[in-house]
């Protein structure tokens, strides 16, 4: 044993200084390289994690937008079948009750305007304009349901459907024939009687000297527009014909060269496909778009480009008041080449006070007819209760006077039939948000399901757009 301990300390050789560390050197290396590994891996892992939230969120944020937007012309065709129905029944009876007025006959309810300050409106019920509150019965948490059923009394405790236990949906449903449809009379045959009412409801909505700005300022390719400018080339862009349209009758040629800019291109010359078309009309701008689209549409359905009156409304964010001065400007101005019939009504520290109690009379109430409208005109103090201050103040006012049939060419009164949805669907961090048209008495031109008749009664779409 002694023997062999001498010969491996004879073959024992110190170690050089220079080999020392070696050892710790290929540790360390290997260290580093299993933490690039680890960490590239790590980081991989968290994106591709990231990237399926993503994934599904976007799925279920869509597909919440989509139930909303299937609850939302649900609501309408309650509003429809039942609501519109009732409210018809009960305002029968209100009128009957007061001695009022209907729509066949508007000589005595003239009469009993200035005796009942009630009697030009009648009172309505839009379930489309609850429709966030409706929706939180369906994408709210458990507290949320039992509050707001706790709000009308229901135990929603027992009842199945109701909340989501992650992400949320809303919407927003406005008619959208209570605005000024620019695309009336367009297209390859445009009617030039109908063009004439558009001019008109454009004129005298953008009349208004709030607005004087707009049309006293340079557009961005360094020309000034005016009210009748503008007006014309929101026509001419959708008509097919090479003629300006012009009031007078006779016209020169469109010249609106849409082909000079830098960023040329040629007019429409056929009906808008959406309202923000209008911005490659020459002269409307941002701030045009900003002030007066929320009261325009391409979507409305009637055949004389005449406003539903019935479909207007202060509520969610909107103000009918300037379309409604609008109209009664128009109205007063049969022929928009001379001056108004009765020029008070370009005079808006008179007509902006009535318009505004009127819209939200509006909102709340609804108009009975057109004469309920005159009759306000003329004793705008039915538009408050006695006791509101303001009754005073509107009984010394002198009256507005416009005339019935006039006002019948650009108005009308009855149910909604065109809504707007603009539904919202939200998972984690992502949202979308489907906007959508609805006509509820259009016919189906190319159906997309298997039952043409369930996806009428539904509602036709004449728009959808994601994002």
């Amino acid at each position: 044993m002694k023997h062999w301990l001498q010969r491996l300390r004879g073959k024992y050789r110190p170690m050089d200084r220079r080999e020392r560390g070696v050892a710790m050197l290929v540790v360390l290396t290997w260290l580093a390289l299993m933490i690039s590994l680890v960490s590239e891996f790590t980081y991989g892992t968290t994106v591709d994690a990231a990237q399926a939230a993503n994934a599904r969120d976007e799925i279920r944020a869509h597909y919440l937008a989509r139930s909303s937007v299937n609850l939302s012309r649900l609501l309408i065709k309650i509003q429809q079948k039942f609501v519109d129905p009732a409210m018809g029944q009960a305002k029968q009876m209100l009128q009957t009750a007061l001695g009022g007025s209907n729509a066949n006959n508007s000589s005595t309810g003239a009469a009993g305007a200035a005796s009942n300050p009630m009697s030009p409106l009648s009172f309505s019920l839009r379930v489309t304009d609850y429709a966030g509150p409706l929706m939180g019965f369906f994408s709210g948490s458990k507290e949320e349901v039992s509050s707001l059923g706790n709000l009308i009394g229901i135990d929603t405790a027992g009842i199945k459907g109701l909340g989501l236990k992650s992400g949320s949906f809303d919407a927003e449903i406005t008619a959208e024939d209570g605005k000024i449809d620019v695309a009336c009379g367009s297209g390859v045959t445009p009617t030039r009687s109908r063009q004439l009412t558009v001019y008109r409801l454009l004129i005298g909505l953008m009349t208004s000297r709030r607005f004087d700005r707009l049309f006293s300022e340079a557009d961005t390719t360094g020309q000034f527009t005016t009210r009748p400018e503008v007006a014309r080339a929101i026509i001419d862009w959708a008509d097919a014909d090479d003629q300006m349209f012009s009031p007078e009758g006779a016209s020169g040629s469109e010249d609106y060269k849409y082909d000079a800019r830098a960023d040329r291109y040629r007019a429409h010359d056929n009906s808008y496909d959406s309202i923000e078309e209008l911005k490659m009309v020459r002269g409307v701008s941002d701030a045009f778009m900003e002030a007066f689209a929320p009261h325009l549409t391409v979507y409305a359905s009637d055949p004389e480009c005449r406003v539903n009156l019935g479909a207007i409304s202060n509520k969610n964010g909107g103000d009918c008041t300037p379309l409604l001065m609008g109209i009664v400007r128009a109205a007063a101005t049969p022929d928009p080449t001379k001056p108004p019939t009765d020029p008070s009504v370009l005079d808006d520290s008179r007509l902006y006070p009535i318009a505004s109690v009127a819209c939200d009379r509006a909102s709340a109430a609804g108009f009975d007819n057109l004469q309920s409208i005159t009759q306000l005109m003329k004793n705008p103090q039915t538009a408050v209760m006695p006791d509101d201050p303001r009754y005073r103040i509107f009984q010394g006012m002198q009256p507005i006077t416009i005339n019935d049939g006039e006002l019948a060419k650009l108005a009308k009164v009855e149910a909604p039939r065109v809504y707007r949805i603009v539904a919202t669907g939200v998972s984690g961090r992502v949202k979308k948000k489907i906007t959508v048209i609805v006509d509820t008495r259009r016919s189906i031109a190319n159906p997309l399901t298997m039952n043409p008749a369930a996806e009428k009664a539904a509602g036709v779409l004449q728009y959808w757009r994601e994002e």
